[in-house]
């Protein structure tokens, strides 16, 4: 049984047409120059393809996303370094409902993140979902 819940974990979500995100996924906000890297402080020790699988919580700047130059440039700050402004407790939308990584639900690549920054904002969403780099 194992071996086939571990083949549909890495064939995507059973049939869905979104996969599960790992450490080193790519990122893109709509108010930002440049994708960013979604990272992870540890692991929650399930693994793809040797990289952790993370969760809807791990939204964190300065932990999972970088603090300063995340996304190049924000236009909304007409310019400045991309500083990601995340709202304390918000989670990434849309994970995997029914699949609990420590108690969250699993990250998907259709999953976005809002940012809070004054003037509203960009939308994070995910570009790629870091298990094939």
């Amino acid at each position: 049984m194992l071996p086939i819940l571990l083949r549909a974990l890495v064939l995507g979500v059973l049939g869905e047409e979104y996969s599960y995100v790992v450490r080193g996924a790519t990122l893109q906000c709509s108010q930002g120059t440049y994708p960013g890297v979604l990272n992870a402080m540890y692991s929650h020790g399930i693994y793809i393809k040797d990289k952790p699988v993370l969760n809807v919580a791990d939204a964190i700047p300065g932990a999972h996303i970088s603090k300063e130059y995340a996304f190049g440039l924000c236009e909304r700050k007409y310019g400045l370094p991309c500083k990601p402004e995340i709202a304390f407790g918000t989670k990434w939308t849309h994970g995997k409902e029914n699949v609990l990584i420590e108690g969250e639900h699993a990250l998907l690549s259709k999953s976005t993140l809002i940012c809070s920054c004054p003037g509203g904002g960009g939308i994070i969403s995910i570009l790629d979902d870091g298990q094939n780099s």
